[in-house]
């Protein structure tokens, strides 16, 4: 009997070079006598660990480009495959991802929101699909924190006597997200907006 030593023992087929989905491979090997072994099946679905999103649920806006958050925004990471988990993390704009900092999910998905200890300001999320000890690649979006409300001036002074030709006008301003609406009412009436 003479032993094999010609590298024929195994064989690589690069999984990267399949779509991912579901896929079969059946396989078979002869022996140097030319005695076939049984013809073998196995499924197997082609994942991708880049496959990871991350959406924002209300309140959110976006405007000129710019993401704006507060605390009680739901952040979600996600990724299609039950079979991975996600991990993310929060660190100050112009910060890299912190090696120790990745707070993994427990599942494929995983629901955050920023923490209201955090000062309002600009803040990159990290975040990534994990399988095991194998990684996705990192991406990232950088979002602005925005927990303080507008503040809002009116141009009377309590206790002012106006004339019919008088006008009251209430000023907001808001340096985050922006002010969407002025509410006010009169004598405790119904409140009326901008």
């Amino acid at each position: 009997m003479s032993s094999n030593n010609n590298n024929n023992n195994s064989v690589n087929i690069p999984v990267g070079s399949l779509n991912e989905g579901e896929h079969a491979v059946e396989f078979y090997a002869t022996d140097t006598l030319s005695t076939r072994g049984s013809i073998r099946l196995m499924r197997f679905t082609r994942i991708s660990l880049d496959a990871v999103a991350i959406e924002f649920g209300n309140p959110t806006v976006v405007r000129d480009g710019t993401t704006f958050v507060s605390s009680v925004t739901p952040i979600t990471v996600s990724t299609p495959y039950n079979s991975l988990k996600v991990q993310y993390q929060v660190v100050p704009s112009g910060s890299n991802p912190a090696d120790t900092a990745w707070v993994t999910s427990t599942s494929s998905s995983v629901t955050f929101n920023m923490p209201s200890s955090l000062q309002d300001g600009s803040y990159t999320i990290f975040y990534r699909a994990t399988s095991g000890n194998k990684f996705g690649s990192i991406k990232s979006i950088t979002i602005v924190l925005d927990n303080t409300p507008p503040s809002t001036s009116i141009n009377i002074q309590d206790g002012a006597f106006l004339t019919d030709s008088d006008t009251i006008t209430i000023t907001a301003t808001d340096d985050g997200s922006g002010v969407a609406k002025i509410f006010y009412r009169i004598d405790g009436g119904e409140w009326l907006s901008s």
